[in-house]
């Protein structure tokens, strides 16, 4: 199965949370802000994530979402 990482960057505070958790260094802080001026993650590689939600548990804004697609 593959798994779709989706970051809301305008929900994101930037605490970094969700990165220090990933396993599979699926998210990376980028340089970008958001409206509120907050540093936010995206996804580094789509294909790498393996599903564990640990990522959207820790995060204390709700701004991670996470999917499960079947591969073909």
């Amino acid at each position: 199965m593959k798994f779709i990482v989706t970051v809301d960057k305008e929900r994101c505070k930037g605490c970094g949370l969700c990165i220090g958790v990933c396993a599979s260094s699926t998210l990376k802080m980028t340089e970008l802000m958001n409206r509120k001026g907050y540093r936010y993650p995206l996804v580094s590689a789509t294909n790498i994530c393996k599903g564990c939600r640990q990522c959207t548990e820790i995060c204390p804004d709700a701004a991670i979402e996470l999917e499960g697609e079947e591969e073909r």
